[in-house]
């Protein structure tokens, strides 16, 4: 039951992450067009913080959560900072960056760095 219900999570994250990428476009300033999801991102931003909260989350879960935080800061800026930098996230990348596993520890880190960068700080290393 827990496999299904982290396989069933992942699905949902990859379908959000999808969405917000294919709103926002390649180039470096996002599309407009993503801002037709903007009433949706606390949504977004409390299913992960379910999975965050969840102690039997996957560490794929955990990457990809990473991954959409990084994508919702590139996309929407300033406006994400009061729905992520907060204990549960903040916990849940850092568990990302102590994963053993490479994408994991990559996206976690960049979205720390997206997070740090709404905040107005110097990205670290």
């Amino acid at each position: 039951m827990i496999d299904y219900l982290n396989e069933l999570r992942e699905g949902c994250l990859e379908a959000y992450t999808g969405i917000v990428q294919g709103l926002k476009g390649d180039s470096n300033s996002p599309n407009m067009d993503v801002q037709l999801l903007l009433p949706h991102v606390p949504h977004i931003v409390q299913f992960i913080t379910v999975i965050a909260q969840d102690p039997d989350r996957s560490d794929s879960n955990v990457a990809s959560c990473a991954g959409l935080i990084g994508d919702l800061c590139s996309a929407f800026g300033a406006t994400m900072l009061p729905l992520v930098d907060n204990e549960t996230i903040t916990e849940l990348l850092a568990q990302g960056r102590r994963s053993k596993t490479a994408k994991s520890k990559t996206l976690a880190s960049w979205a720390t760095k997206e997070i740090k960068k709404l905040r107005g700080g110097a990205p670290s290393s």
